[in-house]
Order: C-alpha cells, then structure tokens, then sequence
C-alpha cells in the first residue's frame, strides 16, 4: 500500500510540473484574454486519485500561470476547483458535470469579485473575462475527462479512486457522446470567433492607416496652402509702396481672400507692428498702433534674421487675443535691396479650423484625431478627447500584454496597463505628427457581444445534445438494462427462466449466458473490491495526512520549513498592504555552528538546533508570527503589525536569552553555550511583495553583524516604496 502511494505522489508531481509548464505559455485569443491548457492534468488528478493530490497538482499548475500573470486568485481559483472535482469524483459524479456547477456557483462568482476589487480591468470588460473563465474551464473539464477515457494506461493505475456505483451504459454512452461534442462545439466556436475577430482588427487597422493618410495629406495642404499664401504675400508687399495706410487695407483684402488666418499682421525692422487684420482686435488706437512689438516671438525672429518662411510651433497669442495660435511668417524686403529685409508679414493659423478637417475626413465617427507640434505640444485634438491646446501631450503605450495586431495607446490613465484607443500615427512634412485614434471599449465590447452571443449558442446546443444522446443511447441499452434488472431483482430461477427477445444483438445473448454462469462470484468479486476501496480510502487520508506535515514542518526542530515561509509570506505582507501596518523580517544564524558541531558532534549540533527552536516558539508566541527554519543552522522570522522602534530591542531581548542557555549534550551531558547573530528589516509593507527583496536586505544585515563581531543584531528601518 505505501508503493503505491510513493507511485500516486510521484504521478501528481510529474503531472503538477507538466501542468506547470504548460501553464507557462497559456493560448492566446483577442486581447488579453488567454486560453488556460496545462489545467488539464489538475481534472485527471482529481478523476484519478481524489482531491488532495489534485489540490497539489493545482497548486504546481497554478504556479506556472502564478509566473505568466503574476496574480495570486489562481491559487485560490483552482485550488479549489481541484478540491471541488476530487469530491465530485468520489461522490460519482462526471468531471464535466461538477466543474459546470464549480464554475456557476462558485467560480465565476469569485472570479468576479476578484476582478472587481483587486484588478483594472475596466468594468464593461469584466462580465466578459468572467465568462471566458468560466468556458475554459469547461474545455480542460472536457478535455481531462476525454483523456482519462481514451488514455488505458490511466485505468490500470493501482489505487485510484473506483465508482462506489456502478454506472449505467446508458449514462456512460451519454457522456462520452456529451464530452466529444462538448470538445468539438467549443474548438469550432473558438476558431470561427477567432476568424472573425482578426479580419475586424484587419480593417480596423486599415481604416486608421487610411484616416491618418488621409488626415495628414489634408492637414499638410492646409498649411501648404498658407505658408505659400504668406510667401506670395511677402514678395507682393515687397514690390509695394510703403504707406502704412495702403499696407493696411491691402492685408485686410489678404486677409479675406485666406479665412484660415485668424490675424495677420505687418511690421517694420524693429518688429513694431504697422498693420494688422482684423484691425479691431488690437485694442488700440490707429494712431497709436506703433506701441505693439513682436520682437521677442520666434516667428519674427526666425523670419527676420535667417530670412526664410518660418511655421511655428504652438503658442498662446497676445495682442490679438489669447488664442493658441500657429504662426507662418516670411521676411518684407524693399525694392531697391533685396538682402536686407525691412520688416516681417505673419498670419496665424485659426486652429479651429482642424476641426473642419477632422469632421470632412474622418472616416468613422468614433474616430478622433490629434496634432502635436515637434514639441509634444497639441495644436488641435477632436472635443470627445477633452485634450486642451498648447498642453503638453502625454502618452503611453499600452495593452502590451495583448494579443493583437493593432497599435494601442492610453492618453488620460497611462499607468494602466488596459488600453483606452487603438491608434494610426502619421508624420507631417514639417515634423508635427498626427494621430487618429480609435476607442478601445466599442471594439472590445463588439467581440464580448460576439463571444457572448456563440456561447449561449453553445450552450442551447449542448442541451438539445445532451437530451438527444441520452434518448438515443436509452433505445440502444434497453434490451442490456432489462437484462440488468432481471437479474438484479429476482432469484436465480426467474433468472433462468428469463429469456432473450430474438431481435436483439448477438453480445447481448452471449452476455446472457456468462451472467447466469458467474452471478455468485461477481457480487463476491464486488464486495471484495469495495472493502479494499474503503481500507485504501483510509490509508491514503493517512498518507495525505503526513504528507501535509512533511511539507510544512521541518522534522528535526518541529518549526515549519522554508516552503511554509516562502508561501506564508505572501498572505502575511498582502495582510499588512491591505491594513497599512508594518512588518519585519529577520535572519537568525548560530555563530560558529561548524565549531558546535565538530567540538560536541552533530548530536550537540542537533540538540542546539532543537533546543532554540523550543524556545524561539515561546518567545515569539503570537499567533502571526512564522518562525522557520529556513537551512542548517538559520531561522527566518516574520513578524507582522510590528512596533518599529521595539523591534530592534525585542530581538536583541531574545539574542541575550540564547546566550545564558545551557545545553545538555546528549552525548556526554557536557555543557554547551552558543550565542547567534540577527539581521533583520522592518518597513511598511509596501517595501516590496517578493521575499527575495526582503531576505536580501535582511541578509546583508546579518552579514554586518557577523562581520562586527558576531552576537549581534542589525535591523534596518527602511523607507517604504511602490509595490513593483
């Protein structure tokens, strides 16, 4: 019995690191939404060998998707759908039917709350993900089932756990026909939504990529179209008389002619203004007009000096308003010397006037467009977008954890990593660039819709199946089940005098016959087997029992061991995160164990090692505190809701109590003394969630320690940072 015990532990350990691997690369869909396969071998666990084993599958299967996802629900998820399914197979219940009920009643319900509490997926996004854990776990139900059907070797295995009923063919027949189809609807509905899916993200993408082509081409006319305008207009002013009365009303006609311009002005040398359109909008007196100068804008500067067609970036305008304003600019030359220029002719473009190609060229009205100067400021953004002008533009790139082929990005919440727009960017001549954007919540809520509507397909389907297969393997086993009862419910003479109608199958007649031959020793047979059922029932709970301690607890000193505290301090420091309380961890080492060891042997050494581990259990007595120890002769403690400034001074308490010990050596009864050095941390809990972090520093502490002298203790208050 204990063989084949050590055999059922090393099967859940080969089946755990399988199911782990495969967890490591789960099958990717739309988004981020993944496809879970490795879970299979946690439903052929439980089929097999009852649901302590399976919850040790699960949790080396959760493991893997622990280190693909990062997220600890699918330690608390599948650990006790593996525990769910163990007892429904005990209980003769199909795997299939029991992780339906897991998933309605208990899975999907936590799924969601978990969600909903401690993840950012957005909200519209979590029915969906609700039921697509839900689904996949129908798939791995099914596909387990299948394989401890078709796989033999499976049903050779000693010990697993056997039908405390036997089954009908008919209900037999109906779920083997309910998990192939079951198999066959789900693979058929994935794929065809998966094909739908990618020629919707296809023409998407190639509906952004035309907009921001589009958007850009008219957007470059637009300030082509201007910058010439004011180039035409340089030299036409060039070429004219200088009477600031006739530049006056000539840039007023200008003006007119180009509307896209929400001000021009003219100015001289010194970059005093002497004309501008609309006049009204200087606030000033037309006699008084030269008070306004424009010397320090760059649009004079660049035009002036280096003496070429200038388009700015975005800025506020002043004197004209305080509109945010875009300045194309040329340098005046007088007629007679064309190398010097006397003065500058700007006009700034109405950036309002975006919007009208924004409206006349987007393609879809869900799309929106933005344009950033070569400063990352915005010039335009569409009103849905709620992006100021002149404001610097922030961006982010997101859903990089999701399968897709389009460009994604976040603009207001960019820490998340859930997308809000999927985008098409697109660079002007003059280096601004152009983004058209696309929200994410109506395509992902088009593919929910999509899913949704095919698995409430799937399911109407499954039932019409499950009925129709249950009446057609009815008619297919009747004759089998009334000889089944004839013989379960009458002595042996009725048996004898029963008889087989002629029209039923040649096996059914031969089956007939070996009943009435062997119907004693088949009911001896079963009462045999399930006396040994019950006796291996109560063995394996036993073994299961000690495996549990032989996990948890280290043999020699009856503390717990290093799995128990690597695993506990997970819970601990989210306990502390949740509470905003302070915790500590601290490395115990003995100085000089070697010493100990080879002076009063390893029964001394052992008995040291017992010895401060009893009285470490008394000294840290509350209830939340673990004590392990975590190799030879070093301890690790985990002290949660810690008083910071008591905590150096409670462990030194307890270093002085060790060195008054005296140690019986079993031996010889010599006494012994030991002293032990302490390196411990003590910060909030968001220092960090990886233990690694914490036992680095703690460690580098009991290093200085040691290196001061040893019998020590250095604890170090640090300063707590964002959780990575």
């Amino acid at each position: 019995m204990r063989r084949i015990n050590r055999q059922h532990i090393k099967l859940t350990l080969v089946l755990g690191l399988m199911g782990l691997l495969a967890n490591l690369i789960p099958i990717p869909l739309f988004g981020n939404v993944q496809l879970i396969w490795g879970n299979i071998l946690v439903v052929v666990t439980a089929i097999l060998l009852g649901p302590w084993f399976a919850l040790l599958t699960a949790l080396l299967c959760a493991t893997g998707l622990y280190i693909t996802w990062g997220s600890w629900h699918v330690f608390i998820l599948f650990s006790l759908e593996a525990v769910w399914l163990g007892y429904a197979r005990r209980k003769d219940i199909y795997a299939l039917y029991a992780d339906i009920g897991y998933w309605l009643l208990i899975g999907m319900p936590l799924f969601y709350a978990y969600i909903l509490l401690f993840s950012n997926q957005p909200e519209s996004h979590i029915p969906f993900v609700t039921l697509k854990q839900g689904v996949n776990g129908l798939i791995y139900a099914a596909l387990g089932s299948l394989l401890v059907t078709v796989f033999s070797p499976f049903w050779n295995l000693k010990g697993k756990i056997k039908d405390q009923k036997r089954r009908t063919f008919n209900a037999q027949l109906t779920y083997s026909f309910t998990l192939i189809l079951t198999i066959s609807l789900l693979g058929a509905t994935l794929i065809f939504n998966h094909q739908v899916i990618e020629k919707q993200q296809i023409r998407l993408k190639e509906s952004l990529t035309g907009s921001a082509a589009n958007l850009g081409l008219n957007t470059e006319v637009f300030i082509e179209t201007h910058k010439k305008a004011i180039d035409n207009a340089a030299r036409w002013l060039s070429l004219s008389e200088t009477d600031i009365q006739s530049w006056q009303s000539r840039l007023s006609k200008l003006h007119q002619s180009y509307p896209g311009f929400i001000t021009m002005l003219v100015t001289d040398a010194e970059a005093q203004i002497i004309a501008a359109s609309p006049y009204s909008r200087l606030n000033r007196d037309k006699d008084n007009i030269n008070g306004l100068s424009v010397k320090d804008r760059h649009y004079f500067q660049e035009a002036f000096f280096n003496q070429k067609t200038y388009v700015s970036p975005v800025f506020l305008g002043r004197g004209f308003g305080s509109d945010p304003i875009v300045a194309v600019s040329a340098p005046i030359y007088h007629s007679n010397d064309a190398n010097q220029p006397t003065g500058i002719i700007e006009g700034s473009l109405n950036l309002k006037t975006f919007a009208d190609i924004d409206k006349n060229s987007t393609g879809h009205r869900q799309q929106s467009m933005i344009i950033i100067d070569e400063n990352y400021r915005i010039i335009y953004a569409s009103k849905v977008l709620n992006l100021a002008p002149l404001s610097q533009f922030t961006w982010a790139e997101s859903g990089k954890e999701y399968r897709t082929s389009l460009e994604m990005l976040s603009l207001h919440d960019i820490d998340n990593p859930n997308p809000e727009f999927v985008y098409s960017s697109h660079t002007l001549n003059n280096n601004w660039q152009l983004f058209v954007v696309h929200p994410f919540a109506p395509l992902l809520k088009t593919v929910e819709q999509q899913y949704l509507t095919t698995f409430a397909i799937l399911i109407l389907s499954l039932i019409i199946t499950l009925v129709l297969t249950r009446v057609i393997s009815q008619r297919l086993t009747t004759p089998l089940s009334a000889l089944a009862n004839k013989f379960a419910e009458k002595g042996e003479q009725d048996a004898a005098s029963f008889s087989i109608d002629q029209e039923s199958p040649r096996e059914f007649v031969t089956l007939y016959q070996s009943i009435r031959q062997s119907k004693q020793q088949l009911i001896r047979h079963q009462l045999e087997l399930e006396e040994k059922v019950a006796i291996r029932t109560v063995e394996l709970e036993k073994a299961n029992e000690k495996l549990q301690s032989l996990v948890e607890k280290d043999e020699l000193t009856g503390l717990f061991n290093r799995r128990y505290a690597e695993t506990k301090f997970n819970s601990i420091q989210e306990f502390c995160h949740r509470s905003d309380e302070a915790m500590a961890l601290a490395i115990l080492d003995i100085d000089n164990f070697k010493t100990i060891n080879d002076t009063y042997g390893h029964q001394g050494g052992d008995e040291c090692l017992r010895v401060i581990a009893k009285h470490m259990r008394l000294f840290f007595k509350r209830d939340t505190d673990v004590i392990a120890r975590y190799g030879g002769e070093e301890f690790l403690l985990i002290l949660p809701l810690c008083n910071v400034l008591m905590i150096e001074e409670h462990l030194n308490e307890f270093r002085r109590k060790v060195r008054t010990l005296q140690i019986s050596n079993p031996h010889d009864g010599e006494p012994i003394t030991m002293t032990v050095s302490i390196g411990g941390i003590v910060s909030n809990a968001t220092y960090s969630d990886s233990l690694e972090c914490w036992f680095k520093q703690a460690d580098l502490n009991l290093y200085r320690a040691k290196d001061q002298g040893r019998d020590r203790v250095v604890v170090s208050i640090t300063e707590p940072r964002k959780l990575s």
